[in-house]
């Protein structure tokens, strides 16, 4: 079994590289700089109408920071939201 650790190594070595190609052509074609700055919005409009709501006292401060953990990816939120779309995260 000393070999096992190898191999999954290994094997992630090999699934990064079948990305290297891609992230490269990405790169040269801007795509990736306008896909990370779509992402960039949609998630400071969701921390926004997050605070919006927080003031507007439709959240408590624990589902505020329990949304704010959920959109920056630190954790699950138990909070059921309107802007949390379960298919994007």
């Amino acid at each position: 079994m000393p070999d096992k650790p190898l191999k999954q190594l290994a094997n992630l070595l090999r699934e990064e590289s079948e990305t290297v190609d891609l992230h490269k052509r990405l790169v040269s074609q801007h795509l990736l700089t306008k896909i990370r700055w779509k992402k960039y919005v949609a998630i400071h409009g969701r921390l926004h109408q997050a605070w919006d709501d927080y003031e507007e006292e439709k959240l408590t401060t624990t589902d505020l920071l329990r949304i704010i953990s959920h959109i920056n990816a630190l954790g699950p939120s138990m909070a059921v939201h309107h802007m949390l779309d379960a298919d994007e995260f």
